[in-house]
């Protein structure tokens, strides 16, 4: 027999494994145990009683764990002897998914053998009786780790208090906020001096809050040159800093790292995350302090509570974007913002649940990859504000789904749902689409098992994704991320030279031996980025 499964629980994944390996949890989250004890490290005895159909049988015998990778997975392995009514035998793999900081996914999978009079009683009621003590295990289990998350405290005193704490422990230096400069009024400008080259941000965009040096590239790789900006108007620096530091202080962005996989979190649930002029601005730094981070392989960008992003926030516009001058200085605050996710080295996934309208389908669109939920609604409604979409927005629609499917989103201005986002190529993968409810077997509707739901957690299946492209060669997809964002963009985005240079630099990488030893030794290579 085997039977897959798996359980959301709302626990911080440190908490759950605590609790997987606590005799006295599992004794009472598993049915009909008796008793559970330890007899040697990642050993124990066991008696459970136990029914099957007609068969009830008291069964004494052994529990082990093993291939034990802590706080992410274990095999537990279960031998039990009912007497008359049989053995058993089963072989469990668990792993633990941490979804949010206090969110965590196990999956398990079994694999079972019994013999004697229970082996005569068919597949199918075994199958159903196993089905139903798993419903039943994961049930108790849950209360009790619920009773360990409302009590520990030691977790959550271990975060950083804030944004600001994060930055501070990647030395990145906040309080270095640069001017926010417009581009150029007339194509004559852009011929300005070298010397306003070395003003320019490095981060492939006009100048914004963001760290003196760009990150994103591996070592010993030149930097992609800055483009070439003469400033026409500037929120002074103070003014800018101030922005940004309201956003790294009250956590409108949250940045949490886990499995080297990084999670931003745009945090304005009420106001379905609308993006804030601070927002935009504070975005390049927390880019290139993820780039710089080798601790982190791949980005997620997300939204707080039902909603990915429900675009700009436009409450604010009489504020911040009253007359050309201010439209025009936050439009370049928000192609920064965009440019820094998209220039970032790494991979990135843009989870998106509820609204992912105007700003918000770009910021989408600026990551390398889109997961949705079934309840996503996607739209760009600038005909609709008499707002012409941005340059850099319009071609990245465009190139995900094609001109005529971009006419009509933009022309029309109206929202689109998952299902049609996936057909036009606007999102990669929508979780659970086309999975179905299973029904339930007779023996299974006997005993009382529960029916298996369809599952629809982006989520789950954006870090499952992320985490296997974490596990690559970084210099490749650094590399390979280069060479296809600049392809994309047309004639001129691409630097032949960079492009050569991070070819060469990836040849001469440890992790290309790396890599040829792994290959020679059939094992999975264990990749530093260098």
């Amino acid at each position: 027999m085997e039977m897959v499964g798996e359980a959301r629980l709302e626990a911080a994944r440190e908490v759950v494994w605590e609790a997987l390996n606590d005799p006295a949890v599992l004794q009472a989250s598993i049915p009909g145990c008796e008793s559970l004890e330890s007899t040697a490290k990642n050993e124990f005895t066991a008696t459970v009683v136990s029914r099957v159909g007609p068969i009830k049988a008291r069964f004494a015998g052994k529990v082990s764990l093993s291939n034990i990778a802590p706080p992410r997975s274990y095999t537990l392995t279960g031998e039990g002897s009912g007497g008359a009514a049989g053995f058993a035998r089963a072989d469990i793999e668990v792993s633990l998914d941490a979804l949010e900081p206090t969110v965590t996914l196990l999956r398990y999978g079994v694999k079972a053998n019994v013999g004697g009079k229970l082996a005569q009683l068919g597949s199918r009621m075994i199958d159903a009786a196993a089905r139903k003590s798993a419903d039943d295990f994961f049930e108790l289990f849950r209360k009790q780790v619920d009773g360990r998350a409302s009590d520990s405290t030691s977790l959550s005193a271990a975060q950083p208090a804030g944004m600001h704490a994060f930055m501070q422990e990647l030395s990145v230096p906040v309080a270095e906020v640069a001017t926010v400069e417009a581009p150029a009024a007339t194509p004559a400008a852009a011929a300005a001096p070298a010397a306003a080259n070395a003003k320019a941000s490095t981060l492939e965009a006009a100048p914004t809050p963001t760290v003196p040096e760009r990150a994103a590239a591996p070592r010993d790789i030149p930097a992609q040159p800055a483009p070439v900006l003469t400033p026409v108007s500037q929120v002074p620096a103070a003014e800018a800093q101030a922005e940004v530091m309201d956003v790294l202080t009250s956590e409108k962005i949250k940045v949490w790292i886990s499995d080297q996989v990084a999670v931003v979190t745009l945090n304005r649930p009420g106001s379905r995350n609308a993006m804030t002029y601070g927002m935009w601005l504070a975005m390049p730094s927390i880019m290139a302090a993820l780039d710089r981070n080798p601790e982190v392989r791949a980005v997620i960008l997300t939204g707080a509570g039902a909603d990915f992003c429900a675009g700009a926030d436009i409450a604010e516009f009489e504020q911040v974007r009253a007359d050309v001058a201010q439209a025009t200085t936050y439009e370049v605050a928000v192609d920064a913002c965009c440019d820094a996710i998209v220039n970032i080295s790494k991979p990135t996934v843009a989870v998106l649940r509820g609204y992912c309208l105007g700003g918000g389908a770009h910021l989408a669109m600026s990551c390398d990859f889109r997961f949705a939920g079934q309840d996503a609604m996607m739209g760009i409604p600038a005909a609709r504000l008499s707002i012409i979409y941005g340059v850099k927005g319009t071609r990245k629609l465009l190139s995900l789904v094609g001109l005529s499917e971009a006419k009509k989103i933009l022309y029309g201005g109206q929202r689109f749902d998952a299902t049609h986002a996936l057909r036009i190529g606007f999102v990669d993968q929508v979780a659970g689409l086309g999975v179905v409810a299973s029904g339930r077997s007779f023996w299974e509707r006997l005993i009382g098992a529960k029916q298996q739901v369809a599952k629809s957690d982006p989520m789950a299946e954006a870090r499952a994704f992320a985490t296997s492209l974490a596990g690559n060669a970084p210099l490749t997809m650094a590399g390979a991320k280069y060479l296809l964002n600049g392809m994309a963009m047309g004639t001129g985005a691409l630097d032949l030279v960079r492009s050569e240079a991070l070819i060469a630099a990836a040849a001469a990488s440890e992790d290309y031996r790396e890599g040829r030893a792994a290959f020679g030794e059939k094992r999975s290579p264990k990749f530093q980025g260098r």
